[in-house]
């Protein structure tokens, strides 16, 4: 009678699966970096779009024009919110009136900016067309504002579909808002002569 050998992993089982191992641990990091890059993304595109419509909202609200200042350059972004200015009373015996007024000049200096994280860049398009530099997008005291797509992009989403690194926000004329994956640019019209108003 033979003695039976003891079982056990031989030295190969136990190689293959260090390696494994190892692998999963040197991509972990990769693949943590994407997620992490990409809820980022997601995260910018969304304060932007909820930061247009607030604006919006406070256009209609306090009937007043309200702003959104773009820089492609330096890939941020502002809010200008009008001034209070105080007028004379049209009778001699009423109150001054207070009215609010946006600045069509103001430095870029005395704006808060919103700086999009390092990987992270945005684009301005009216219609198809980019725009570089800076730009202030009006909201008028209806709502309305000239159709445009704002556009950010992450390099550090490591993917060759455009639909994963690029995100479009787009606003019509009438200011509603969409968001869409790749640069999802509209032919909207630009103005309400063009809607047939």
């Amino acid at each position: 009678m033979r003695a039976r050998g003891l079982a056990g992993f031989t030295l190969i089982e136990l190689v293959a699966v260090l390696v494994l191992v190892g692998l999963l641990i040197a991509f972990s990091p990769l693949a943590l970096d994407f997620l992490v890059a990409e809820k980022q993304l997601e995260g910018e595109v969304s304060r932007l779009a909820t930061t247009i419509d607030f604006v919006k909202s406070q256009a209609v609200l306090d009937q007043c024009a309200y702003a959104i200042h773009v820089d492609t350059e330096k890939h941020r972004w502002a809010v200008q919110v009008p001034r209070e200015e105080v007028q004379e009373a049209p009778e001699p015996d009423a109150e001054p009136v207070k009215i609010l007024v946006l600045d069509e000049d103001v430095p870029d200096e005395e704006l808060e900016w919103h700086q999009l994280p390092n990987g992270l860049s945005l684009e301005f398009y009216e219609g198809r067309q980019p725009l570089k530099g800076i730009y202030a997008i009006t909201y008028a005291p209806d709502g309305t504002v000239p159709a445009h797509s704002l556009v950010v992009e992450s390099n550090r989403v490591s993917s060759l579909d455009e639909a994963d690194r690029v995100r479009t926000v787009r606003v019509s004329f009438s200011g509603l808002v969409s968001l869409g994956s790749g640069r999802e640019l509209g032919d909207f019209k630009l103005t309400e002569a063009e809607l047939g108003r």
